[in-house]
């Protein structure tokens, strides 16, 4: 291997510092007979959040367009930065750089302050509204960095930054293999994803080479309340490393996010009892957006559109039925009884 295109990271791994020519792609048999032995090397896995994105590795968050990614991205910029627990979760506190392709400044300082980031030294945005636009992972930047400082790495959204046909898999593999590189050599990288609208995309959009590039995936769901954030759920669809955990999450303005429960695989939930929490949150939903809610909980169309057909309603326009919960005797009862 060409040792002017190779850097030693101190670490007894070597780096290509630019991996995709023809000249890097040529071994001798010599050169890989002396590769070190795996034995030798001193590796353990290790989290940068215990249990939800590991240390040195590749993790994706994808969710629908305004479900709250950015937010909950931000969240753990500044967990990580500040080197606080994050959902009760012991965090390693390393640098972070956020490559912000999507969001203005006025909609970033906004979000920080409601999710009570503070100002830190080790938190680094790099947004549009820089005199340089955020780059993509294939800077040489990035990788001396990653050696240098071994930081968290965030690109918000990965469609942004790829110049590639994300559905095509040799376009997508050679993009998602620039973070492999940032990871061997130190960096922690998280990437914000979209979902589809087809049934084949609903975790992630676009080539399967996607999630065959990452070590933890989590699609996010939401439950807004009022037109706002609320609750979130990360459902976990990959893990090298464990079996994934799927995390349940409230906003809280100005503290940001708290730990809640999350329904987990084959855990029964209350068709009744998800509605009527939705109707109290959310006063005046017809049934179309009522099953908008409740679906990311696990429950099933039919079972809500039958349970709503024996509620109260009232009338809107055409055929549409809205539900309140002081129509509902039941949510009478309680509020009484409380």
């Amino acid at each position: 291997m060409s040792g002017d295109m190779e850097q030693q990271t101190g670490r007894g791994v070597e780096v290509p510092l630019e991996p995709y020519t023809e000249q890097n792609q040529t071994t001798t048999v010599e050169e890989l007979l002396k590769l070190p032995s795996v034995w030798d090397h001193d590796a353990e896995i290790q989290w940068l959040i215990d249990g939800m994105i590991p240390l040195k590795g590749v993790t994706l968050l994808s969710a629908e367009s305004g479900t709250g990614k950015t937010w909950l991205a931000y969240a753990i910029a500044g967990a990580v930065a500040h080197g606080k627990d994050f959902l009760g979760l012991p965090t390693k506190q390393r640098r972070v750089i956020y490559m912000d392709g999507e969001n203005p400044l006025a909609v970033v300082k906004r979000n920080l302050t409601d999710l009570g980031v503070g100002r830190v030294d080790n938190l680094h945005i790099w947004g549009g509204w820089n005199e340089k636009p955020p780059e993509g992972p294939k800077e040489d930047t990035f990788l001396e960095l990653a050696l240098a400082e071994q930081p968290l790495l965030i690109w918000d959204s990965l469609v942004h930054f790829n110049e590639g046909d994300e559905q095509a898999s040799r376009e997508v593999r050679k993009f998602m293999n620039y973070f492999r590189r940032l990871t061997s050599a130190g960096a922690t990288v998280l990437g914000l994803h979209n979902t589809g609208k087809a049934h084949s995309s609903k975790e992630y959009r676009g080539s399967s080479d996607i999630k065959a590039s990452v070590d933890m995936a989590y699609c996010l769901e939401g439950r807004p309340k009022n037109g706002n954030i609320h609750q979130l759920t990360m459902r976990n669809f990959k893990s090298r490393f464990k079996p994934g955990d799927n995390f349940g999450l409230q906003f809280e303005k100005g503290d940001g996010f708290i730990r809640i429960d999350v329904p987990q695989a084959g855990q029964k939930v209350s068709v009744e009892e998800v509605t009527l929490k939705i109707i109290v949150e959310n006063p005046g939903l017809n049934r179309g957006g009522v099953w908008e809610l409740a679906k990311s909980i696990g429950v099933s169309r039919n079972a809500v559109y039958a349970f709503l057909d024996t509620l109260p309603s009232r009338k809107g326009n055409g055929t549409a039925k809205h539900y309140y919960a002081e129509d509902i005797p039941a949510l009478q009862k309680r509020r009484e009884a409380a």
